[in-house]
């Protein structure tokens, strides 16, 4: 890790605007495909606690709705495996994934249950289906009686903490230069460098860019932003009860939205504990209301807003037994494209994005920095991913 600009060089291979999952999922890309000529750039400190990479745990599953995602989503975890040879540690705990609530036939942000099942019945994806009784049979949770609910065995959680330690690791014994707190201005016009804050320009034979939310800030003055809105997304640890600590299962919760409530949840088993030894979960809120999503990055909320944080105390203390006390509260931008699809694409001969991550993209994070590092070098994606085209209706601004 370098924190000298005045070291930068003038010209280098591979720029990468942003040090979170993707910046650093292709910046490991880059260095077993060889490429050690790389500078990684980042505004604050690598997957800080403002960004979308910040946290030890998300979520991987081949459980969607969308054929496409499903398909995508096996190649990453394909992916993932090859990641942990090169780790040489496991970087996922398979434990399963429960997907559980209302059926209804609308597809929310995370999918839909009668359509996830669809998909893993025509994809031959292993799945229990339950119903309430059984739910709450097996797991610490509380489901109503018209509730049902489909188990995914395969599925689990990314130790995202340990990844981002091991790409990074990857990265600099590459000879790469990851330099934090190096904000970048502006991008050239024709995306081959960037002027940082500093004043100090990088000529480069590609840009990546993978700043996440901001990645609009640097885009619009060349006329190639996609349209995102910024969501503040609300998520917290809770101590639970230790003798219930073994049963709580990786859970997402499907229920129409009333009133100012979303009404979709998520939650984690007991992962980790607090300094002083209590096993905790983490869960949260998957949505943000209409009044608190933003076009401006920085015009984002930062602190957790009261109404929101009192909607996830409901839910946890009413649906989830066992839980004691919430011991931390964090709120995390997503960029969120309308159709919840990425921005993952080539914008011009020497420019390349990542952007639009939606909230679940981590899961696919070795695919999105393969993909990167081989249009950093020329290549095509190593599979099909025009649904993340920057082309499209949803994101053309």
């Amino acid at each position: 890790m370098s924190n000298n600009l005045s070291s930068l060089p003038d010209q280098t291979s591979v720029v990468i605007i942003g040090g979170g999952m993707a910046g650093l999922s292709c910046a490991a890309s880059l260095a077993r495909q060889g490429v050690s000529d790389v500078v990684l750039l980042e505004a604050k400190t690598l997957a800080h606690a403002q960004a979308s990479s910040f946290g030890e745990t998300r979520m991987f599953r081949e459980m969607y709705s969308d054929p496409v995602l499903c398909k995508l989503a096996q190649e990453a975890n394909r992916l993932w495996r090859e990641e942990e040879v090169h780790a040489g540690e496991t970087l996922r705990e398979t434990h399963g994934l429960l997907f559980y609530g209302e059926s209804w036939d609308e597809e929310t942000i995370e999918g839909s249950i009668p359509g996830a099942r669809r998909v893993m019945d025509d994809q031959g994806i292993p799945y229990e289906a339950l119903n309430a009784g059984e739910i709450s049979a097996r797991f610490p949770l509380k489901p109503k009686a018209d509730f049902t609910g489909l188990f995914e065995p395969t599925a689990g959680a990314v130790r995202s903490d340990k990844v981002i330690a091991h790409w990074r690791k990857t990265a600099e014994q590459a000879g790469h230069r990851l330099v934090e707190h190096a904000p970048v201005r502006s991008l050239d016009d024709d995306g081959g460098g960037v002027l940082l804050e500093s004043g100090q320009h990088i000529a480069a034979d590609q840009v990546v860019v993978a700043c996440g939310v901001w990645s609009q800030l640097l885009l619009a003055p060349l006329g190639l932003a996609p349209k995102l809105e910024v969501w503040p997304m609300l998520w917290a640890h809770y101590t639970v009860d230790p003798a219930l600590a073994d049963r709580y299962p990786q859970w997402f919760c499907f229920q129409k939205e009333r009133g100012d409530d979303g009404g979709l949840y998520y939650g984690f088993p007991v992962l980790s504990t607090t300094s002083d030894g209590r096993p905790r979960i983490k869960a949260g809120i998957d949505w943000a209301p209409k009044e608190l999503r933003v076009k401006e990055p920085n015009a984002m909320c930062s602190e957790p807003p009261a109404r929101l944080v009192e909607l996830l105390d409901h839910f946890l203390f009413n649906n989830v037994s066992g839980i004691q006390e919430r011991v931390e509260t964090v709120i995390s931008p997503y960029s969120m494209t309308s159709d919840v699809n990425f921005v993952l694409d080539r914008l011009s001969p020497k420019l390349s994005l990542f952007c639009g991550g939606s909230g679940q993209s981590f899961k696919f994070a070795p695919l999105i920095g393969d993909s990167l590092a081989r249009l950093a070098r020329g290549e095509s994606p190593a599979v099909d991913i025009s649904c993340w085209n920057h082309k499209r209706s949803a994101v053309c601004a």
